[in-house]
């Protein structure tokens, strides 16, 4: 069985070219989180129409993420250079600088997968608010009209 390689460099730039470095990733997620907070309160809604719209760009973002996902998965693991120390040691290095901290290609990937999960959520919750809304709405101006 043949071993597959992964080149760090294209799923990087993937990475990069959707979001940005690391610190947007953070910020993403960050406000992803927020919006959930304040969806969950109730102080923001969303009309279907737009809800919809947005979800189906979440979706297909969290698609390609997934898409990404297996490539992503060996980077997790200690590439195989050699049985000598050196290869071992340099193997190792590499491993420690795809997922070491929150710096690292591999964290910074799953941070973007949780912010865009937490935004559809957001937006879910938003969507069922406006509805709640507008039912409560039409019906408070139901009476008004009687």
């Amino acid at each position: 069985m043949s071993e597959v390689r992964v080149h760090p460099l294209p799923i990087a730039d993937a990475i990069s070219n959707v979001v940005g470095g690391p610190e947007q990733v953070k910020s993403f997620a960050d406000d992803a989180n927020r919006m959930l907070e304040e969806a969950q309160a109730g102080h923001w809604a969303v009309d279907e129409e737009t809800g919809t719209h947005l979800r189906s760009a979440i979706t297909t973002m969290q698609n390609r993420l997934d898409q990404l996902a297996p490539r992503v998965g060996f980077l997790r693991q200690t590439p195989r250079l050699g049985h000598d120390a050196y290869a071992r040691e340099v193997a190792e290095h590499m491993r420690r600088a795809m997922d070491s901290d929150n710096q690292s290609l591999v964290p910074v990937f799953e941070a973007l997968r949780a912010g865009l999960e937490k935004l559809r959520q957001a937006l879910d919750i938003a969507m069922e608010k406006y509805d709640a809304a507008d039912e409560a709405a039409t019906k408070h101006l139901g009476q008004l009209k009687d």
